[in-house]
């Protein structure tokens, strides 16, 4: 289905600035259309941060458990494997901008139902773990979908500095966002973050609006759904490098972000602080994240970017051992900051890659697919919860066990497939 023509005056090559070089940051935000979705980014990833701090504190202080911690914050990651293949063909059938406008929706009205459960203090852990899945259930569609408008709002050249300034959005928001949402906890109770978590989702579905999608496609013949996903894996398959690409973004799913969800158990537990260290420690992953994300947007469309990415995926599992084995605070937020930034430069430079090779008629379903790795996050948060707890291994050893694992697999994968190393 065509949406505007892909001439239209407001969005050609011409009129968004040429194609990016070296030292073109914002080029993509010359697009009108990609900075309505820009902005959507930056609401959408306020919501998000401001909520992830609440809900970690909240189940911390429910159930002082880094198990139930790990596993409320993991399980909104699980509808992706459910749902996420037949979003995939829908986002490619039919009108991208209503099915994001309908899943903003519903993230709305899940938000506030919850805001107000923990407002009259009727909000239990397991309150907590219906809303988690809730989010995920309906991120599960939002995610692709925004993920594929971002290639549909910006002509080809612009299409890697457009990946990162979109992250960029998130990256601002997770500097500032944690230490705002520690604030918040401290002062106006965990209520508060979450009534603010519905109001960044209002706004976002008044802001995409006036969006229109001149370089998307137009749809092919639609053939039944399940052979409509079928046509997704079957490319996959048939494109080795898109599948390693696929295969590699899994390791920080599993690994790096479970370890994000234990970061209220250090703020207590190791560093003996409260929620606005838990803020604190969570704005230096968000530091380092935003760095990445302007240095890759600065870069334009270089070419070394399989290099660059295989050492960024490397360096984060490094990172992570190290965070494992830092009892300081001073020295660990600073790796930290380090791991956002490797983690996030992953991130950018992988999507890029995948991106570049998708064709738009598949887009849906194959971005779909990629972004499944989110929902194996859960299996990483039960596990590392487990092994957090103090009767087994404790948070710190967790972590460095975590790191191991994923460095040898990352290393492993890099030298069986020298191919990931040179491409472009």
């Amino acid at each position: 289905m065509a949406h505007g023509n892909m001439n239209s005056s407001d969005s050609s090559p011409a009129s968004s600035g040429g194609t990016p070089g070296r030292g073109s940051t914002f080029s993509a935000l010359r697009n009108p259309n990609y900075r309505y979705l820009w902005i959507s980014s930056a609401f959408i990833s306020a919501g998000n941060q401001v909520q992830q701090i609440a809900m970690g504190w909240l189940v911390y202080e429910l159930t002082q458990s880094a198990f139930w911690v790990g596993t409320v914050l993991g399980i909104r990651a699980l509808p992706i494997l459910l749902v996420g293949p037949l979003a995939g063909v829908a986002i490619d059938r039919l009108d991208r901008k209503k099915i994001y406008l309908a899943a903003q929706l519903g993230l709305v009205v899940i938000a506030l139902v919850f805001a107000l459960d923990v407002h009259f203090d009727h909000a239990t852990k397991w309150h907590a773990l219906i809303f988690s899945f809730l989010l995920g259930l309906d991120a599960s569609v939002n995610n692709p979908v925004r993920q594929a408008m971002v290639v549909n709002t910006v002509p080809p050249e612009h299409l890697t500095n457009a990946i990162a300034l979109n992250n960029a959005a998130s990256g601002v928001m997770q500097s500032i966002a944690p230490l705002i949402s520690g604030a918040l906890i401290a002062t106006l109770g965990v209520a508060g973050n979450f009534f603010i978590q519905g109001g960044a989702f209002l706004a976002v579905f008044f802001i995409i609006l006036p969006i229109k999608l001149p370089y998307r496609e137009p749809a092919k013949a639609q053939a039944s759904v399940f052979k409509s996903m079928g046509e997704g894996i079957h490319h996959i398959r048939g494109d080795l490098p898109l599948l390693l690409l696929i295969v590699l973004v899994f390791i920080p799913s599993l690994f790096i972000h479970s370890t994000q969800n234990l970061l209220s158990v250090f703020a207590v537990d190791i560093f003996g602080g409260g929620p606005v260290l838990l803020g604190l420690l969570g704005a230096a992953i968000g530091i380092g994240s935003l760095a990445a994300t302007l240095m890759i947007a600065s870069l334009g469309n270089f070419q070394t970017r399989g290099r660059l990415n295989m050492a960024f995926i490397i360096l984060v599992t490094v990172c992570l051992i190290l965070f494992g084995l830092s009892s300081s605070l001073g020295v660990s937020l600073v790796i930290l900051g380090v791991l956002g930034f490797f983690n996030t430069g992953f991130r950018l430079v992988n999507n890029a890659l995948v991106q570049s090779r998708t064709p738009d008629a598949l887009r849906g379903r194959i971005t779909s697919i990629y972004v499944m790795d989110h929902g194996f996050q859960p299996l990483g948060s039960l596990l590392l919860g487990f092994l957090a707890a103090g009767g087994v291994l404790g948070p710190q050893k967790a972590v460095v066990l975590a790191g191991i694992v994923a460095l040898v697999v990352t290393v492993f994968i890099g030298f069986k497939f020298r191919l990931l190393w040179r491409l472009k």
